[in-house]
């Protein structure tokens, strides 16, 4: 039996402090943390490539992902992403800023080169979009056969000229993930696009192909608790899915499931008792 992943997650593992009006909560996340994990829930192994120091636990990590792609820096610290909500009830609502540490050194160097042959899903997380651009131009030419996906964040958009780099790579890439309000600025990318899945929050997803939504899945009412990481559970756990031959739609059905799940607590520990 082949041990080696058919999905590989590239992407940010942070430090997330998030703080509200009357708390703060210190916990594991980054995008590819959150969507390598989502995804180990529905398939094994999972490959994750990423890169962390020393001032973070990979206890669960390491019990649920192949060990080869996360790589222990001991000279510079894991990333920090700090988020400020406005509100304890409006969770939409927030300010990010972030502390890079080892995210930046993340490159096409660190994947494993014996999950070449094996990988058929690639999932990109939300990171800067040059470095998402070195990532896809490897894979073209090293894996072509490899359907990619990729994400970004909306907050990317306000600095100078991350936008065009942003459409560019989407452009690029297979499998599009976006918010709603990324939606509404990339409208001339989704709309010639072939596959785009949409986030709309407490309303669920949808799936377009060129612009026309041919699915829409709509969310189970919750009580948000912590909505950090939703979106990228929902990525992880639909490309999982689609790596075991699950239809995209029931696919969609799944992702949305485990993502609004995700929100009613803290973190994602939850998931997994």
């Amino acid at each position: 039996m082949d041990t080696r992943p058919s999905l590989l997650i590239i992407g940010y593992t942070n430090i997330d402090i998030n703080i509200t009006p009357t708390k703060t909560t210190t916990l594991p996340g980054g995008a590819g943390y959150f969507a390598a994990l989502a995804a180990s829930l529905i398939t094994q192994p999972i490959g994750f490539v990423t890169r962390i120091g020393t001032d973070f636990d990979p206890s669960l990590l390491l019990s649920r992902i192949l060990p080869d792609g996360i790589h222990i820096i001991p000279d510079k610290p894991t990333a920090r992403s700090i988020q400020r909500y406005h509100s304890d009830t409006d969770l939409t609502q927030r300010d990010i800023s972030l502390e890079w540490g080892v995210a930046p050194d993340l490159c096409p160097e660190d994947i494993p080169r014996e999950w070449t042959d094996s990988i058929q899903y690639i999932h990109i997380g939300t990171m800067h979009p040059d470095q998402q651009a070195r990532f896809l131009s490897w894979i073209r030419s090293h894996m072509p056969k490899t359907t990619i996906s990729i994400d970004t964040d909306h907050y990317l958009f306000s600095f100078p000229g991350y936008l065009e780099k942003i459409q560019e790579n989407f452009r690029s890439a297979d499998i599009i993930f976006l918010n709603r309000n990324e939606y509404a600025e990339l409208r001339n990318i989704t709309d010639t696009h072939p596959f785009s899945i949409v986030k709309q929050d407490k309303d669920g997803a949808n799936i377009l192909h060129y612009g026309k939504e041919t699915y829409r899945v709509q969310a189970e009412t919750v009580e948000p608790v912590d909505v950090t990481g939703a979106g990228d559970v929902l990525a992880g756990v639909f490309l999982a899915s689609l790596s075991k031959g699950i239809p995209e739609a029931d696919a969609l059905k799944i992702a949305v499931s485990f993502a609004t799940q995700s929100i009613t607590q803290e973190g994602i520990l939850h998931l997994f008792i």
